[in-house]
């Protein structure tokens, strides 16, 4: 079914509605029940990887780091979902135009259009695309069903330490405006991404300006590789 282009309210209202997602990691336990939502809300399997399955899928992943040498190691973990990129290069390479942006922000797969080519999983700098059980690209994509008819996001329904923040930044009075515009919600901006619709309001100890840069952590996020069919056919020129 093709998702809307923009939110009712915004058809309505003739304004347009700008969705961020928030990941407050002062207040998340590592409980993973935004994993376990996700996958339970979306049907996507529980299986672990193993020998009969070689690939685990979810949207929604923790990434885990250290840094540090004895006697001072740390170790950190950040949720890592669809960033809902201002200007998606998975949108630039896809071959059939099944990914869309739409106007209030989200991004989604169009499974009609998608040929599960496997090429937006592969070019997304945060390896959160990809390809599913029915040989079809997905990602997060905020839950849009749910959001068209006034709900959250299911992780956000569901996080027990209210560690995810959803709204609209618009909304002067939200929670998600005021912790965007005053910094204190801050983007995860990989080599060539120039914003996104996904923050997080960084730990006390987390050195968020070097995370980009950071072997260590981009390492961990890179072992999503693993779970990555190989490309079919070709890239387009």
């Amino acid at each position: 079914m093709r998702k809307k282009l923009l939110h009712r309210e915004a058809e309505e209202g003739g304004r347009l509605t700008r969705y961020a997602l928030i990941f407050n990691l002062n207040r998340c336990v590592r409980c993973r029940t935004c994993y376990i939502a996700c996958k339970w809300e979306h049907g996507i399997p529980f299986h672990p990887r193993d020998e009969a399955h070689p690939r685990e899928y979810y949207r929604l992943r923790y990434v885990s780091w250290e840094w540090g040498s004895y006697p001072d190691v740390r170790r950190a973990h950040i949720p890592i979902i669809c960033m809902h990129c201002d200007d998606p290069i998975c949108i630039d390479f896809c071959p059939t135009q099944a990914i869309v942006k739409r106007g209030d922000g989200i991004v989604y797969v169009d499974k009609e259009r998608c040929n599960g080519c496997g090429v937006c999983v592969h070019v997304c700098p945060y390896g959160a695309l990809y390809i599913g059980p029915d040989g079809k690209a997905d990602g997060c994509d905020l839950c849009v069903d749910r959001v068209d008819s006034g709900l959250e996001p299911r992780c956000v329904e569901e996080c027990p330490a209210r560690a995810i923040i959803f709204g609209d930044l618009d909304d002067e009075e939200g929670q998600a405006h005021r912790l965007v515009s005053s910094g204190e919600a801050r983007p995860l901006l990989l080599d060539g991404v120039k914003g996104t619709s996904v923050y997080y309001v960084p730990s006390r100890n987390e050195r968020w300006d070097e995370l980009p840069r950071d072997m260590n952590f981009l390492k961990a996020l890179g072992e999503r590789k693993r779970d990555l069919p190989p490309i079919k056919g070709l890239i387009r020129g």
